[in-house]
Formats: structure tokens, C-alpha cells, sequence
């Protein structure tokens, strides 16, 4: 199933334990009656939050999505299609390769080590519309279930 997160989540301000808000993108339907309407809400935690930093470190970002909110209240467990997604990863570093220290250049050795070592890596961004999927789903083994790619 198809769902778009509703927030932006971004390595620099998020903590592990916070929230963020996905929707389903279309109805599922089992014969003739809708089971999961389109746009239903869904909530979802931040695994691992680190921010960018010195020494060219990327930011890390992993989301894990928990659960939908149906009409009347219930929740319906999911779990995340293990196949890619944006849920997860790092920025750039940004740093210059490290071979080029060790390239006998007087005076540039330092200057790069320098560089580096005070240059921030980028942090990672799930900006809102990101669109991932999701099995419905209380049991995690669900995601055995999967197609091989």
C-alpha cells in the first residue's frame, strides 16, 4: 500500500522517539467495501536521529512507520516495505577525499586535514510528499512476505 508522509523530518532538529504523520494515498478495498479509506491518517517514529557535524559527518535519519488510524478510532499495525525507500539515510559528507593529503603538496597536507576536520556534513531531509509503502500488518514477519526485487 501506497503512503505519502505529511511532515518534513530532518536530521538536525529530530530526536529518536518523535513522531511524524503519513497518509495512505488511495483506498483499499476488500470486494466492494473500502477496508482502508484514502488519506487515512498513519503515525510513524523516528529510529535513529543524528545531526550533521564537524569533520565532514553526515546527518543519519531513520523512520519506521507503527500504525493507522481508521475511521472510529482503531489502530491497524503496519510495517515498512523493506524494499528502498527515503525512510532512511545520511547526508553528504562534503569532505575532500582523503587521498589528496597524502599527496606531497607543501603545505596543502595541513590544509585540507584542516578543511575537513572543521567542515559540517550535510544533514538528511524526509521532506513532506515522500512517498513510501507500507503492508498492514500487526506481526513484523509480515515483511518476509515480500517480493524479491
Amino acid at each position: 500500500m501506497a503512503v505519502e508522509t505529511i511532515d518534513n523530518v530532518d536530521s538536525s532538529t529530530a530526536r529518536p522517539g518523535d513522531f511524524f504523520r503519513f497518509k495512505t494515498i488511495n483506498a483499499v478495498a476488500a470486494g466492494t467495501r473500502v477496508v482502508i479509506p484514502a488519506h487515512t491518517l498513519g503515525w510513524g517514529t523516528v529510529d535513529v536521529a543524528s545531526p550533521a557535524g564537524r569533520g565532514g559527518h553526515a546527518g543519519t535519519l531513520v523512520l519506521e512507520p507503527r500504525y493507522l488510524v481508521l475511521p472510529g478510532g482503531a489502530r491497524l499495525g503496519v510495517v515498512l516495505d523493506q524494499k528502498p525507500s527515503d525512510l532512511a539515510g545520511s547526508g553528504t559528507s562534503n569532505s575532500l577525499p582523503g587521498y589528496l593529503g597524502a599527496i606531497p603538496l607543501p603545505g596543502f597536507g595541513a590544509a585540507i586535514g584542516a578543511f575537513n576536520y572543521f567542515h559540517r556534513g550535510k544533514n538528511i531531509t524526509v521532506p513532506r510528499g515522500t512517498i513510501f509503502a507500507i503492508f498492514p500488518s500487526d506481526d513484523p514477519r509480515t515483511a518476509r512476505c515480500q517480493e524479491p526485487d
